[in-house]
Order: C-alpha cells, then sequence, then structure tokens
C-alpha cells in the first residue's frame, strides 16, 4: 500500500513540474519519478536499474529509433509538400473536411508503433485551422480517431498479445464485439469534436481526374511502412527508414533531402521517451503493487469483478501510459476462471475497453504526450476536451457486456 501511496503521491507533482519551461515535460518525469522512487521507498540500485533499463531494453531501443525515425519522415513529407498533396488529392475525392480529418488519424493509426499520433498530427493541424478549430481540439481529434484501429485490426500490438494469452479465444471474435463499441465511440466522437463545426461548402465540387491514383503514390510513405513490417516482419524503425528512403523517389526537389530528414530528430522528444520508460519501468518493478491488484481480481464476484476490472485497468493505465501492461496482467486471471470461451471472450471485450481508457487518459500516454507538444496544446486543455468523451465510453462497456451477456450465453 506504501508504494501504491508513494506512486499517486509522486504523479499529483508532475502538474507542477510540468509548468518550469526549462525543465521541458521530459525533464518533468524524469524528476516525477525520481520522487516516486522516494515517497514509495524504492530502493536506489531498483532506481538505477529502471533507469539503465530504458537503454538495455531492445523494445525500448525500438520504440525509441521507430519514433526518431517517423519524425525524420514527417519532417520530409512536410517539407517537400507530399502532406499537402495527400490532403488535396483527398479533398478531391471527399468534399467533407470534417470527414477527412477523421478518416487520415484512423488509417494512419493502423501503423503499429507507441507514439504514432505524431504521423498524423501535422494533417490533423492543418485541418483543424481550415475548420477554424482551436489546437486542443485538433490534438483530442487527432488522439480519438487515431486509436480506432487498436480495436478492428487483428495485427495490432493489442489484439497480438490477447491471442498470445487467451488461445481459446478468437482476436476476430473480439473484433465482431468491438464494432458496436467503435461506432458509439466514432459517433460520440464527433458529435462532441465536430457537429457544430462550420465549414465552407464547395457547391461545384468536381473530382480531379487522376486524384485517386496521385492519392496511392503519395500516401505509399505512410502504406508502405505496414506493408514492410507485416510482410517482411523487419522492426518498425527498419521499415520507417525504407519509407524515409523510398520518399526521395517521389519528391519534387531532392537537394539537401538528407539534411532535412536529420532536422527531424526531436532531442526533448528523446527526453520525454526516457521519462516516460523510466517510470514505467519503476512502477512495473514493484512486485507489491502487481501482487494488489491480483488479489483484488481474485476476490471478486459477479458484477464486483467489472468494477475489479475497472479500477486495476484505470489505474495501471494511468500510471504507465501503456494499455498492455494491464491487459498483460488481466487476462491470465480471465484465463484462469472456470467459464466457457465465449464468457472469456466477453470479458476480454470489457478489459480491453477498460485498458484504453486507463492509458488513454494519462499523462504518460505516448501519444497524446507526442501530440500536444506538436500542437503546442497544454495537456490541462486537451484533458478537459478529453474528458467529456469518457462517460460515453464507460456506460456503453457495460450496456454492452451486459447484452452480449444476454444475447451470447
Amino acid at each position: 500500500m506504501k508504494q501504491v501511496l508513494g506512486i499517486v503521491a509522486a504523479f499529483f507533482c508532475m502538474p507542477l513540474l510540468s509548468r518550469v519551461k526549462k525543465l521541458g515535460f521530459g525533464g518533468s518525469l524524469i524528476i516525477t519519478g525520481l520522487i516516486m522512487s522516494i515517497f514509495a521507498s524504492i530502493p536506489l540500485n531498483d532506481v538505477l536499474d529502471a533507469f539503465k533499463g530504458v537503454f538495455l531494453s531492445p523494445s525500448t531501443i525500438n520504440t525509441m529509433l521507430a519514433v526518431i525515425m517517423i519524425g525524420c519522415l514527417g519532417t520530409v513529407l512536410n517539407k517537400y509538400g507530399i502532406l499537402q498533396k495527400i490532403v488535396s488529392n483527398l479533398e478531391s475525392i471527399i468534399s467533407n473536411p470534417k470527414i477527412i480529418i477523421m478518416l487520415l488519424p484512423a488509417v494512419l493509426g493502423m501503423l503499429p508503433v507507441p507514439g504514432g499520433a505524431i504521423l498524423s498530427a501535422p494533417f490533423a493541424k492543418n485541418l483543424g485551422e481550415k475548420l477554424g478549430l482551436p489546437m486542443n481540439k485538433r490534438s483530442v481529434i487527432n488522439l480519438t480517431f487515431r486509436h480506432v484501429a487498436m480495436f478492428l485490426v487483428p495485427f495490432s500490438s493489442t489484439m497480438l498479445l490477447v491471442a498470445s494469452l487467451m488461445e481459446d479465444v478468437s482476436v476476430y471474435r473480439v473484433i465482431l464485439l468491438n464494432l458496436p463499441f467503435i461506432f458509439i465511440y466514432i459517433s460520440g466522437a464527433y458529435l462532441l469534436h465536430l457537429k457544430n463545426i462550420e465549414y465552407q461548402k464547395n457547391d461545384g465540387f468536381v473530382q480531379e481526374k487522376g486524384a485517386i491514383k496521385k492519392l496511392i503514390i503519395y500516401s505509399a510513405p505512410i502504406y508502405g511502412i505496414i506493408l514492410i513490417n507485416s510482410i517482411l516482419k523487419l522492426p518498425m524503425w527498419i521499415s520507417v527508414s525504407l519509407s524515409v528512403a523510398f520518399t526521395y523517389f517521389i519528391v519534387d526537389e531532392k537537394k539537401d533531402y538528407a539534411k532535412t530528414a536529420i532536422k527531424g530528430i526531436n532531442i526533448s522528444t528523446l527526453i520525454m521517451l526516457v521519462g516516460v520508460y523510466f517510470i514505467q519501468n519503476l512502477i512495473k518493478g514493484q512486485a507489491g503493487v502487481m501482487e494488489l491488484f491480483s488479489q483484488l481480481f481474485l476476490n471478486a464476484t459477479g458484477f464486483s469483478i467489472l468494477l475489479v476490472i475497472t479500477v486495476i485497468a484505470t489505474v495501471l493505465g494511468l500510471f504507465t501510459g501503456l494499455n498492455l501492461v494491464s491487459i498483460g496482467i488481466l487476462l491470465p486471471l480471465v484465463n484462469n476462471l472456470p467459464i466457457a470461451p465465449m464468457e472469456k471472450t466477453i470479458y476480454v471485450f470489457f478489459i480491453l475497453i477498460w485498458a484504453y481508457i486507463g492509458y488513454y487518459y494519462s499523462p504518460l500516454h505516448l501519444c497524446q504526450i507526442l501530440s500536444n507538444s506538436y500542437m503546442e496544446a497544454s495537456l490541462t486543455s486537451v484533458s478537459k476536451e478529453n474528458l467529456k468523451l469518457m462517460p460515453i465510453l464507460a456506460l456503453t462497456s457495460f450496456i454492452l457486456f451486459y447484452a452480449y451477456r444476454l444475447i451470447l450465453l
């Protein structure tokens, strides 16, 4: 319990630290981790191991390299007008910019890399300007629609983890159960953030000849990453690097291409990543915290199991900025319950929603950090706008859970 209280106390300090501009968000994260280690009485050796682990974990290094390369890709796509060409060709096919600002982050959300919201951020920022949206709303829309894919794509990290932990649960059945939730999710987000936004209609809209062909060519650096990663099974950072190299051949002006790409490397973003992973390592290393969550779940029954799931998933998500941590803890517990595969599938559906809610609203959520940074939007202003959707998601999760039990069991 002391460890839990120490972690909570440290997180209360983070908003104050983030206001110190000289520290930057990355610096405030690292200091928050140090404060956490003091309040939770974490031994010095464990603190050092947590920090060193940031630079020793292959998955962490791959993620950091991928985010670096995505920054390079985003820079060249923007500098050489590729992003603008994608948007203009989409606008030649779809006349409503509100549809485009929802569609682009959702499509780019298929890119299975932490912090991938930074790739769709330029689109959301430019389209948001046309719609007259404030920066915090642009970031919210980018974040909200980017995460649709994780519920629907079978090769997302979430679904891959489900498949590895729940052998008798089909991810495709989970995806089918997710469809009504996603419909409500998208509808709610549209009503809250875009419904009342006015835009200038183009009454003389005519689809430009060859727009679809051009869209396929200019968006190749983006969907090419997914194809390379999924077919060749190369690490994500290599897939993005190959995409950066491919982009060289479709830009009009090739002078100083390498220098432009290198300018996309953001040191402050790297420090943020170090801070995020440092805190995650500290929390995951506290056996007492994880044991507390396990005991809560195993001692619960009936409706109380759902409440325990919401608490565990929300707390772990908020503290780590990851949905995979709570999924990795809760799914094995469900797998041990003496229930039929279909009932387990319904529990998996419920867990995925709350694992998402916990990490989506976390100040350590990497997508949120990067998107807010790109939009120059404060965490407070984005959170206020973001929280409007949470009651809809929470209520929908319970309604669908009991509806599925009634219909399918």
